[in-house]
């Protein structure tokens, strides 16, 4: 079962609709049990054949074997130091992009860690991390018959965490699940991130990364 922290906010909701529809078993948390449950209406009204349920963060989290965490920046903090007891053991996906925005335009916030993936990890030190899905459109997400043309890059120390991630990445018809390397690498994606919301402004589009070159997103050899 996978879990969604932050599940009701417009990218976890995408990723959920994703998963749901790709078959696997869905629970949406929030902290407030009515806004969990309305996305999880929300998600079967779309597709009626979806297994998805509803509920608060800490009862969402306690049932699943792998938690993708989606709340703005400015929460993880405090939601992740309230359930790291919780997500002992477990995956953990991290989605989280540290962004402010000032008349529209995006900028990154500094994390003393260095991204907000790092300081996950250092919230979350029994768990297994893996950064991922940070560069995809949280409406295309939503609209089932579009197809979402991309690479979804990974960033991990964990070589479980990154495999999940990956494996749940390419459930989603047109993307492809790229080797980011270590968990310190996470800050550049989050990084890109940012500029692709202000490329997006420019050009009111909503662009997405590939990867050029790479035969596989796997790498050819073990990291040293």
């Amino acid at each position: 079962m996978i879990a969604f922290i932050g599940g009701t906010g417009p990218e976890g909701l995408g990723l959920a609709f994703r998963l749901a529809v790709a078959g696997e078993q869905v629970v949406i948390g929030s902290r407030r049990l009515e806004r969990a449950e309305a996305a999880a209406a929300w998600v079967r009204e779309r597709w009626p054949s979806a297994r998805v349920s509803g509920a608060l963060n800490r009862d969402a989290v306690a049932s699943a074997d792998v938690v993708f965490v989606t709340v703005p920046y400015d929460g993880q903090r405090s939601i992740l130091s309230e359930l790291a007891d919780a997500l002992e053991g477990k995956v953990v996906v991290d989605t989280v992009v540290p962004v402010a925005f000032e008349k529209g335009r995006a900028r990154p916030v500094p994390v003393d860690e260095g991204s907000a993936a790092e300081e996950a990890q250092g919230l979350l030190p029994r768990s297994r991390l893996a950064a991922a899905f940070h560069t995809l459109s949280a409406h295309k997400l939503q609209e089932v018959d579009t197809v979402i043309e991309g690479d979804v890059l990974v960033c991990g120390n964990d070589p479980e965490a990154k495999a999940t991630a990956m494996a749940l990445a390419e459930k989603i018809p047109g993307l492809r699940a790229v080797d980011g390397g270590g968990l310190a690498n996470a800050r550049y994606v989050e990084l890109l991130t940012v500029f692709l919301l202000n490329l997006n402004r420019l050009h009111k589009a909503e662009t997405g990364v590939r990867i050029l070159g790479l035969a596989s997103g796997r790498p050819t050899r073990s990291p040293s």
